[in-house]
């Protein structure tokens, strides 16, 4: 099986465009999104601050509502475009796929209005011989935030991912988070969860696709698994997996 692994879109629709386009070159029969369809600029902004200020976050600014029509129209382009390709398109959240609630209500109507959208959220696709599932947002030991970003505390996450540990082989792992690795270092520091890292070793899957940290994009096998960073499609990066001979090789539209 070839799959396209791609992540980090950040609201370029025109590499969009282009990844739709150079589509037609390869034979695939999947593509795995690992997150961030839209940039989510307006409420990062907003949420580093509070933070940095000590105050309660505002929803209510004039940026952050524009923003919102926005990003529909982003997630609306996304899944046309990705639906055209006629095969199974698997995809998670990106930390700054916010508002949990916005993101999720669009994507689930997307999936019912569509048989090749499949959110693979907390849920379980069959797709050729390989069981898929996934999680995303970004996991933290910190406290939970689902309107400005999509922080995801490990407790909640070892509830959403319970069922991988009673998947046959062989499984497929989405996540956005990056395991702890050479796959999640950005600028010298790392960006992963050892989450992460403890899923793998206790599912062994074949392949586990993340996103996250762009910076970090390449290939890395930790114990039987083939760990996958694509990079960001923004900066007009993906990779092609060849699942029969396990490897994955980075490109550039």
């Amino acid at each position: 099986m070839q799959i396209l692994v791609i992540s980090e879109l950040l609201g370029e629709m025109d590499r969009l465009r282009d990844m739709i386009r150079k589509c037609s070159e390869y034979s695939l029969d999947a593509v795995c999104f690992c997150g961030n369809i839209v940039r989510g600029q307006a409420r990062r902004d907003e949420w580093m601050q509070s933070r940095r200020e000590g105050k309660i976050p505002n929803r209510n600014q004039a940026e952050i509502m524009q923003e919102a029509l926005h990003d529909l129209r982003q997630y609306k382009e996304f899944t046309q475009a990705m639906d055209s390709l006629g095969i199974p398109v698997m995809l998670v959240p990106g930390h700054l796929d916010a508002p949990e609630e916005r993101y999720f209500l669009f994507m689930q109507q997307s999936a019912f209005l569509s048989d090749n959208i499949i959110l693979l959220h907390e849920n379980v696709t069959k797709v050729g011989t390989f069981i898929f599932t996934g999680f995303g947002g970004e996991i933290t030991t910190g406290e939970k935030e689902d309107y400005f970003l999509l922080h995801y505390p490990q407790h909640e996450c070892v509830f959403g991912t319970r069922r991988m540990h009673f998947l046959n082989p062989p499984r497929i792992l989405v996540f956005h988070s990056p395991p702890v690795s050479k796959l999640d270092v950005e600028d010298g520091v790392h960006k992963g969860t050892q989450f992460v890292n403890e899923i793998i070793h206790a599912v062994s899957p074949s392949f586990l696709f993340c996103g996250h940290v762009p910076k970090a994009a390449g290939v890395e096998e930790i114990g039987n698994t083939l760990v996958v960073n694509p990079g960001a499609l923004a900066q007009g990066q993906y990779m092609i997996v060849n699942t029969q001979e396990k490897s994955a090789h980075m490109n550039t539209l």
